[in-house]
């Protein structure tokens, strides 16, 4: 190999092997408006909301991305937020609305 120098085949493996890595990583991460699978395997919730067990057992979807599921399995709150089931509010440093949970789109 005369007259190229070995810098330009390092460089050339480098940028190949990024690229590899790249495309590997891009198939792992799912588009961020999927719908979300619950932990069950069968129903889905969208992308925008939290998989919460309810009172019957089976999922339904907090609409809140992130959201707390409360302990009596028909309300949510924000993330970052308690829940406090006496007064049916969201505890943090403000105030906000406990929001009830929707059945998930679809069972598979």
């Amino acid at each position: 190999m005369t007259g190229v120098p070995m810098n330009i085949f390092v460089v050339l493996f480098l940028c190949l092997l990024l690229m590899v890595v790249s495309s590997k990583n891009a198939e792992t991460i799912p588009p961020p408006n999927a719908d979300i699978i619950c932990p069950d395997g069968l129903s889905i919730c969208p992308a925008t909301s939290t998989c919460c067990i309810s009172t019957d057992g089976d999922y339904s979807c907090c609409p809140i991305q992130d959201g707390v599921c409360c302990a009596d399995h028909k309300h949510c709150c924000p993330k970052h937020y308690k829940c406090d089931l006496k007064i049916f509010k969201c505890d943090r440093v403000f105030s906000a609305t406990m929001l009830g949970m929707e059945a998930p789109l679809n069972k598979n």
